[in-house]
């Protein structure tokens, strides 16, 4: 079961997998065994706001300046977003009432840590002896064990989840600029993964009278970003009681954004300073697909799709505030998104025309 709860965490936690991040992953055993139920809502608490940030980074880093390119000028940007998890966010709060089989080994609520929360505190929680999934009762399993610990971020100005867009725009009729991402399907040691994203910017001032007056770029923006990664599952385990776990699957994770945003940019001389506001609209999920099969050397019991998470929290309405600076066609900018889950851009790349 061990190697299976990892790599279902492992891939809930996708930029582990896509970016090479380490992180602590955890060691699930014992709330899986609780069964699905409460492994869900487990999980679903520990890694929200790791989820949120993603989300949110996904729908930054698409622009730095109001003033799109003129007829197939172009550009090649990278950028890397990171979305700040409040301090709040970094705790969840434990109700044995929430859960069936799975409880606090002292007392009845208990604040313990995210993925990003740092340790425990000294928290422990058992499966209750009497724990059942359909007809297996898992009988012997109080012992005690340690909640699930967070990365430790205090260290850190800033904690979330980095993401990294790599992007290209080209100048289009009516001043308008066309932005593509892309990464093409990547399948490789059991993980499949792409990314798509496409958005617009437009030029509004030649559309109101006496606004080309204004010495300034005004556009409108909106960009759709989407994100699939999928993990294959096979793999039979048995614990030290005796009990098999097996699963034959697939673990899922999608995530979306989108962000609709007007523009404002002033160029002076190499620096372009610019301000958006607007929405950020985030969602993701996340699936584990197929039958995972519990067994007490008796009785089995099998369960389908035993994950199905949704995280929609992340949408708000959003104020970009940045600044470019560009020397021939090299380009260095940087930014501050303030929404729920404030946002920083740093990128580079080349523009031209």
């Amino acid at each position: 079961m061990k190697k299976t709860t990892t790599k279902i965490l492992t891939l809930a936690l996708v930029a582990f997998f896509t970016l090479g991040y380490s992180a602590k992953a955890q060691d699930f055993d014992e709330v899986f065994r609780a069964g699905p139920e409460d492994a869900e809502r487990y999980l679903e608490n520990y890694i929200n706001p790791i989820m949120l940030s993603f989300n949110n980074g996904l729908g930054s880093g698409w622009y730095n300046t109001a003033k799109p390119h003129k007829l197939l000028g172009f550009d090649i940007t990278v950028s890397a977003n990171l979305a700040n998890i409040p301090d709040d966010d970094k705790i969840w709060t434990f109700r044995n009432e929430d859960f069936s089989n799975l409880q606090l080994a002292s007392g009845t609520t208990a604040d313990l840590p995210t993925v990003v929360g740092g340790p425990t505190n000294g928290e422990t929680l058992v499966v209750r002896g009497d724990a059942q999934i359909g007809s297996i009762v898992f009988s012997n399993q109080s012992d005690e064990f340690a909640a699930a610990e967070g990365i430790d971020t205090d260290d850190f100005p800033l904690s979330g989840f980095p993401v990294p867009t790599v992007q290209v725009g080209i100048g289009l009729i009516k001043n308008t600029d066309l932005k593509i991402r892309y990464v093409p399907s990547i399948d490789a040691d059991d993980l499949k993964f792409d990314m798509f994203g496409v958005g617009i910017l437009h030029d509004v001032k030649q559309w109101i009278p006496g606004l080309k007056l204004v010495p300034i770029d005004i556009a409108a923006f909106v960009g759709y970003t989407s994100l699939n990664a999928e993990y294959d599952i096979n793999t039979t385990s048995t614990d030290n009681n005796g009990y098999t776990y097996s699963a034959d699957g697939t673990a899922e994770f999608k995530a979306s954004s989108t962000t609709v945003q007007l523009l404002a940019s002033k160029k002076i001389a190499i620096l372009t300073p610019y301000v958006g506001f607007g929405y950020n609209i985030a969602s993701s999920s996340f699936k584990v697909n197929g039958d995972f099969v519990y067994s007490d050397g008796v009785n089995t019991e099998t369960i389908q799709d035993p994950i199905d998470l949704s995280f929609d929290g992340g949408s708000s309405a959003r104020v970009t505030v940045g600044a470019r600076i560009k020397v021939l066609i090299l380009t260095l900018h940087a930014d501050y998104s303030i929404q729920k889950y404030n946002v920083f851009t740093v990128g580079a790349g080349i523009s031209i025309r």
